[in-house]
């Protein structure tokens, strides 16, 4: 049954075509005219499946939803819902949508996450399977190395649970790349020079990674042949110092943070449905820079000519031409023309006094003969290790001992690229984890963690003899490190997981980090998302927290309602509330004066405004029944005063109603009430006299 038209209509702009399309292929399910079987091979709707829920008008989302959970039972539509971005999409998606919705949601994403029978498997992931999955006693021998097992047994084989193995990694490794011998050559001529012992030329090598290497390649080699990668490392721990030191740590981070950048560039790519093919070559699925056969024909033509100035594989650094990726691909290594057309570059450029790495990738190299894949890969990193080591190497930097504020700030960049990539590669499961590959991530993060708040701590402890320049050195500092501590922590650790898992030094630190005020003022949504963790983690610290809030906002409001120029009533009427409230703090029994003023002023209109008069009240009775003895006393002292103002022998000659008009306030039956009942039998004998 021909399906394309049907399926295409799914997309369709006008929302009537496509529930009409969508019904119809539903309808021809249900009545068994079409099978699960003839849908896993049409790409294009499982696409137009997940972009149904982006257009503006939505309807029938419950059997769409539906429908993506029945496909992805089968395992071979579940691969392919994997590669077009499912497992990303819904996951942002279930939050958008109603409860019962997000149960089917997690149904599609359980199987989605289920891998596939271990025969079915490729090398790459059986040798990564056999890495993480631990060995547990209940588990069947089964596979490979089946033992002989007794005849009289008849009993199916069971399958291995290997979805119960790992469940923290979101991405694990990227799919394998074969290098041609040049670029064997390449990676090994440039990870002996970082090795070298020669500052000049390790420094040539880092510029020669950062700005050609890395542009060149894409960045899962790295990952994938990890000697570079360990070597940069390396360069992070040299002793701290200026000088040379100083600058290869730097050209160290400028390298490891183009990296990063290159991996989730490639990471994107993977991810991105428009990139998928059903054809598994590595020109299609590997290579984000690829010739077609025609013009790679035509370029190694060209580089057979002694007098052609462009090839598909330049190997001499520095030409013009855009160089391919390696990704093994091109057909230079093939080519002896090709090589010979190289050597005879490299004998007409001109002579140089020092090597550059550069000029070591041209030189005749041993061969390197042929790669062992299965031990490469059993050496390569994941996604997840490589994040985590640049953290471990480059956080312990943020706490230099001559202090660097250049260092600090290349660092910081470096971290913030790194955390991306953590987000993309493990989640949340990782503290609940009981695999290997788990336990590791979870110990090395609370390491991390715990390294960030002992750096939290030095860099909030100033000594006594710093100079102005450090302090303020030593505050970018912190102001860098907490913001991200606190991103590290949102990316990671969910706060109703932080006080199991979250360093008692860190937990310490993240206080300090809430009560910090002008942090707070810089970055609202960061100190906002460390409460939510304080109060997870302290709950002491966190009351604490709020009291000092409320204080501290008391004190700002007393201090606005102290100076405050223009008459917004209301506004000010709130700002006497919190005044009030902070009296118990700043104690300026000033205020009392100022209140009891306008409560007289607002209640003295022949036709006054009812609110501000409620409003007003309620402050002027909040001062009558403040429960500090000074307080209550002052208010009673001024309100005798007013009274006595107001009946005075100087309104002899003014008419009665505008002699009495300022006491007003106090006839309300409510003022008489609290004054009587209450003043007059107050224990404080200054109070009764008042009254």
């Amino acid at each position: 049954m021909e399906l394309s038209h049907l399926i295409k209509k799914i997309g369709h702009s006008l929302v009537e075509i496509r529930v009409r399309a969508l019904k119809s292929i539903m309808c021809k399910l249900d009545h068994c005219l079409l099978s699960v079987s003839d849908l896993v091979q049409e790409r294009m709707l499982f696409v137009l499946l997940l972009e149904w829920f982006n257009f503006p008008e939505v309807p029938m989302q419950e059997e769409v939803l539906e429908l993506l959970s029945t496909l992805s039972k089968h395992p071979s539509a579940a691969q392919m819902l994997r590669d077009v971005g499912a497992v990303e999409f819904l996951t942002q998606l279930s939050p958008n949508v109603e409860p019962r919705l997000r149960a089917v949601i997690d149904g599609t994403l359980d199987q989605l996450f289920q891998l596939p029978e271990l025969k079915l498997l490729s090398v790459t992931n059986m040798v990564f399977l056999c890495l993480v999955s631990p060995p547990e006693e209940h588990f069947p021998i089964t596979g490979y190395f089946q033992k002989s097992m007794p005849s009289h047994i008849d009993a199916p084989p069971k399958r291995i649970a290997v979805h119960d193995s790992v469940r923290c990694l979101k991405f694990s490794v990227f799919p394998w790349l074969t290098l041609t011998t040049t670029d064997r050559h390449i990676l090994s001529s440039n990870e002996s020079s970082l090795r070298s012992n020669n500052p000049n030329l390790v420094r040539t090598t880092c510029e020669l990674l950062r700005d050609v290497i890395m542009q060149d390649f894409p960045a899962e080699i790295f990952l994938q042949r990890p000697t570079i990668v360990q070597n940069l490392l390396s360069l992070l721990r040299l002793s701290s110092g200026e000088g040379e030191a100083s600058y290869l740590r730097l050209q160290a981070l400028a390298c490891l943070r183009q990296l990063c950048v290159g991996l989730r560039s490639r990471l994107r790519f993977h991810q991105d449905p428009s990139f998928y093919s059903a054809k598994q070559d590595p020109v299609s699925q590997n290579s984000s820079l690829s010739y077609s056969q025609e013009v790679r024909g035509t370029q190694r033509s060209q580089a057979s000519s002694p007098g052609a100035e462009c090839s598909p594989r330049p190997s001499v650094v520095g030409r013009t031409s855009q160089r391919a990726r390696g990704d093994g691909q091109d057909g230079d290594a093939a080519s002896n023309s090709g090589s010979s057309h190289r050597g005879a570059a490299v004998a007409q450029a001109p002579r140089q006094t020092t090597q550059s790495p550069a000029d070591v990738t041209h030189l005749e190299l041993p061969e390197l003969g042929v790669e062992d894949i299965l031990e490469l890969q059993l050496q390569q990193l994941t996604l997840a290790q490589f994040t985590v080591a640049v953290m471990e190497h480059a956080i312990p930097l943020l706490k230099t001992g001559r202090f660097c504020c250049h260092l600090i700030l290349r660092v910081l960049e470096l971290l913030c690229d790194a955390v991306l990539l953590l987000g993309d590669s493990v989640c949340e499961l990782v503290w609940d984890d009981r695999s290997l590959v788990g336990m590791e991530l979870k110990e090395k993060l609370q390491a991390c963690l715990e390294l960030l708040g002992d750096i939290l701590s030095f860099h909030q402890s100033f000594p006594a003899e710093a100079t102005h320049s450090s302090l303020v050195q030593r505050r970018m500092a912190y102001t860098g490190t907490a913001v991200f501590t606190v991103k590290m922590l949102q990316t990671v650790l969910p706060p109703e997981k932080a006080s199991d898992n979250l360093p008692e030094n860190t937990a310490m630190a993240i206080f300090h980090l809430c009560l910090d005020t002008p942090l707070g003022s810089a970055f609202p949504s960061i100190q906002e998302a460390a409460v939510a963790y304080l109060e997870q983690v302290n709950s002491d610290g966190h009351d604490l927290y709020r009291r000092v809030t409320r204080a501290a906002l008391w004190m700002e409001s007393t201090c606005i309602f102290l100076k405050e120029g223009e008459k917004n009533w209301l506004e000010l009427l709130e700002l006497a509330d919190k005044a009030i409230d902070g009296l118990p703090y700043h104690q300026h029994l000033p205020i009392i004066k100022e209140c009891i003023d306008i409560c007289s002023y607002l209640w003295k209109f022949d036709q006054p405004s009812p609110l501000l008069q409620t409003e007003s009240q309620k402050v002027f009775l909040k001062l009558l029944s403040h429960p500090l003895l000074p307080v209550k006393t002052e208010t009673y002292i001024c309100t005798l005063n007013l009274v006595k103002d107001c009946l005075g022998i100087q309104n002899v000659s003014r008419l009665a109603s505008a002699a009495c008009s300022q006491v007003h306030f106090l006839l309300h039956h409510r003022v008489l009430y609290e004054i009587s009942a209450f003043g007059l039998q107050d224990s404080a004998e200054k109070v009764g006299c008042q009254v």
